[in-house]
């Protein structure tokens, strides 16, 4: 069938995957045909975070003069540069509406890290004239409650700084009237927001890493700040706190999942949680673990649970032979520590409700004992078909007892993973009930991506002053390259109703002694 005779509908399928950075924007040339279809796709998610002023203000003016062109987009993504001083996004912002603009928007994300907080008003009244608005993401450094009904709002993500330097943070009485505003906007929600079904707070991505709250002094004085009474979110099903890439928000934040978690603990369905770890503040984990199993242990109704625990941002020094402190290469027995205050409160937690498990370790530990420990309280849960459980790279510590001056400043990694009789007593442990399972130690792990841990090549100048003569990568690639073998048997007996197993650098052997058909090959998507 020639080219020219698909209908219009098939094509413009098939252009919406050409590559948003440059395939695009050349299928414009191509012909007329190309250039109508194409135009939509362009202008249907506009993802223009960080960019140039004049580029954005040209954007405008386009959109402006050009009616249709914004009656096409669907998800707009804004973001401002902190090394502009024009403040473009926020100036356009406060002199376009944005509604206008962009009459048919489903999404909003913005990037408002130093936004004054009069602006964010400002956007939140635009929000509430969108029709069919039905998402926001909102990176910005602080709280602030919302003032307009926005009825038609299901989902909405704010992801607020890991900064600790606030001004008002430092004052005496800055937590106290952050705590004050926190349940403002939460009250806010219940009255603006009544239709939300999922919420997702915490630093969502490194945007958490930089941004100053403009709250330069106490809004309101203690004598008028009176209790304020929360409003349920009747509609709400979903859940996430979020420490994306090892950054932990502001501990004062931690008051917004323990409140959402205790208000809504019997009709949330599905709880995705994020921890960073640091090894030199254990109260961190203990109490970020604590509002979690806590909020758990009242949560029946909890089908889906993802955990995701890592490190908190492991900088390698920038002088050879300094480690950062907080880093967390030298030592297994923090990681340890802090695992287990974060682990501790799953001994009383009922996991019966469960159909779906996702767990995903930045590095394993050094004992198996901690793992078994979680993963005997899943024989509660009788419904479970979905259990993944994926680990990154493996702690290490200093040689205890060098051999010589040569192994001085070598590590010893400790881990479990290939113990195949470690691995029989977990799978033991499985729920029967399971129908798809995943155990994966591969290496690589969200944060430790950047260090390209699992590719084993050069890395950044930083890293390779970390591991000047590749030994620490050496013996990862040893690792990680290791095979193991486990009877199929022990699985399908067990788990009757299994049909999708991936168990990393294991084969699967069959009755015969052959490796199980396929097996092999399967790799973990995350």
């Amino acid at each position: 069938m020639p080219f020219s005779t698909l209908p219009n509908e098939l094509v413009s399928q098939i252009l919406s995957h050409a590559s948003p950075s440059g395939t695009r924007y050349n299928c414009l040339f191509v012909n007329r045909r190309f250039y109508s279809l194409m135009l939509p796709i362009i202008y249907r998610d506009l993802q223009i975070p960080f960019i140039h002023h004049n580029r954005l203000v040209t954007l405008i003016r386009t959109v402006r003069r050009n009616a249709f062109l914004g009656e096409y987009t669907k998800t707009l993504c804004l973001g401002e540069d902190p090394f502009d001083n024009k403040r473009s996004v926020e100036r356009i912002i406060g002199s376009n509406d944005i509604n206008k603009l962009f009459p048919s928007l489903q999404k909003i994300e913005l990037f408002a890290m130093t936004f004054e907080r009069a602006m964010l008003y400002r956007f939140w009244a635009y929000c509430a004239r969108a029709k069919g608005l039905e998402e926001v993401v909102l990176h910005y450094p602080d709280l602030v409650p919302l003032v307009q009904p926005i009825k038609g709002l299901k989902r909405l993500t704010w992801s607020f700084t890991g900064c600790e330097i606030s001004p008002v943070l430092m004052l005496p009485e800055g937590y106290d009237e952050t705590k004050w505003i926190l349940r403002k906007w939460l009250q806010s929600l219940g009255s603006c927001t009544p239709g939300l079904e999922k919420l997702v707070v915490g630093c969502v991505g490194r945007e958490g890493s930089w941004g100053i709250s403009d709250r330069i002094g106490l809004e309101v004085e203690q004598v008028n700040r009176g209790q304020v009474e929360l409003v349920r979110l009747e509609n709400l099903r979903e859940f996430e706190w979020r420490e994306g890439e090892g950054i932990s928000p502001a501990k004062v934040w931690l008051d917004v999942p323990e409140l959402v978690l205790e208000m809504h603990k019997d009709q949330l369905e599905k709880v995705r949680w994020e921890v960073a770890l640091h090894k030199d503040d254990i109260y961190s984990a203990g109490s970020t673990g604590s509002v979690l199993w806590d909020g758990m242990k009242g949560a029946k109704g909890v089908k889906k649970l993802e955990l995701r625990v890592c490190p908190a941002s492991p900088i390698p020094a920038s002088q050879p032979g300094v480690v950062d402190t907080q880093a967390v290469w030298n030592t297994s027995n923090a990681i340890l520590v802090v695992s287990e205050n974060f682990l501790g409160g799953t001994r009383d937690w009922d996991p019966s409700g469960l159909e779906g498990l996702k767990i995903r370790f930045s590095m394993i530990t050094g004992s198996p004992l901690l793992e078994n420990e979680f993963l005997k309280s899943l024989e509660k849960a009788k419904y479970l078909k979905s259990f993944e459980m994926t680990f990154g790279i493996p702690t290490f510590v200093d040689a205890a007892v060098p051999a010589s001056s040569e192994d001085i400043g070598k590590k010893d990694f400790h881990y479990w993973y290939y113990d195949v009789e470690a691995m029989t007593g977990i799978i033991q442990n499985l729920p029967t009930s399971l129908e798809k399972l995943f155990l994966n130690f591969d290496g690589k792990h969200d944060i430790h991506d950047k260090y390209r841990q699992y590719e084993f090549g050069p890395m950044e100048d930083t890293v390779d002053k970390w591991d000047e003569d590749g030994s620490i990568r050496s013996q990862i690639k040893g690792i990680v390259s290791q095979r193991r073998s486990i009877p199929k048997k022990l699985l399908y007996d067990r788990m009757p109703n299994l049909r999708k197993v991936y168990i990393g650098g294991y084969d699967i052997l069959d009755s015969t002694g052959g490796a199980e058909a396929g097996i092999a090959k399967l790799s973990l998507v995350n």
